[in-house]
């Protein structure tokens, strides 16, 4: 194997230990502090010199405090002299702005990246992005992105669960049909699909579906859980035209804002989602089940550094 340390902000140390447990290696000694000010100060401790070296952080809220650590982490380690950088972002920040709307409107999501490859960063693993095009912006910035999917360990999940039978797969919104669709082969079910249109920042009006949910126990699949207003919005509708048990599974549990109540009143059955964000003991609801993939960050290491 090739000499290499994995390194941990402060944001999901919990998932960087899952990876280097798996690894067989313990995590690299770094001290990460807040100033009064809330200036944040980074000191590198590791050997790495020479080596690679593979940075764990998490994106999620706060958001730029996560984003500002890790490229000060990044940074502390490129003047130690490693031979290589690589970012590990289960959760990649700014993800969703990944495109204009408007004139003037920040392209969030390629600032990130000419950030990332200003400190050194030449590779970077995740997974299931929001859209998938969006790592044209590390090509771009000749950073290497790859983006590894949830879909095996949700594929094994759901294969497991006897209760679900006669099942339909739900394609939420017309951009997670091609995902939908791959689930729904797999699993060797029908596929329903839903269009929807947006009123407001994270508000939703369903317009039609096509597919039959009538006695049909229904799952569905997408990329990550915000607010919870899309979904509860699907469920309500699947629950009018005669659905059964409505199970839903994501990458990302992002659940801010009116996310858990939301869920904790609806009429869904099951909540399917990863370790990608870390989850406080208020948002774990009953209805929830949280499954790992840092199996699957830890496989591709492993064949980076062989």
């Amino acid at each position: 194997m090739k000499p290499f340390v994995i390194l941990s902000g402060t944001s999901h140390p919990e998932f960087a230990k899952k990876i280097a447990d798996e690894l067989g290696v313990k995590l690299g000694n770094v001290e990460i502090a807040q100033f009064s000010d809330s200036e944040t100060h980074v000191i590198v401790h590791e050997d790495v010199a020479g080596k690679e070296v593979f940075l764990v952080q998490s994106g999620y809220a706060p958001t730029n405090e996560r984003l500002m650590e890790l490229l000060l982490l990044a940074e502390a380690v490129w003047n130690k002299k490693a031979k290589r950088i690589t970012v590990i972002l289960p959760f990649v920040p700014y993800r969703r702005q990944e495109k204009q709307t408007k004139n003037g409107e920040a392209l969030s999501f390629e600032v990130v990246a000419r950030l990332l490859r200003a400190v050194g960063v030449r590779r970077v693993l995740t997974i299931d992005l929001h859209k998938h095009r969006s790592r044209r912006f590390f090509k771009d910035q000749h950073i290497t992105c790859k983006e590894l999917r949830a879909f095996p360990v949700f594929v094994d999940f759901f294969k497991k669960q006897k209760s679900l039978e006669d099942v339909v797969v739900v394609a939420p919104d017309k951009g997670s049909i091609p995902e939908s669709e791959k689930y729904a082969r797999t699993l060797k079910v029908p596929l329903v699909r839903f269009y929807k249109r947006r009123t407001k920042r994270d508000q939703i009006v369903i317009d039609r579906f096509e597919g039959s949910v009538k006695g049909k126990n229904v799952l569905i699949i997408d990329d990550e859980i915000n607010t919870g207003g899309t979904l509860v919005g699907v469920v309500q509708t699947l629950k009018k035209n005669g659905a059964g048990e409505v199970h839903f599974a994501c990458t990302h549990g992002v659940l801010s804002g009116p996310a858990i109540e939301r869920l904790s009143s609806s009429s869904l059955e099951h909540i399917l989602i990863t370790d990608t964000i870390p989850q406080s003991k208020e948002k774990r609801i009953k209805k929830m089940t949280i499954v790992s993939v840092a199996s699957l960050f830890a496989q591709q290491v492993r064949q980076w550094v062989k």
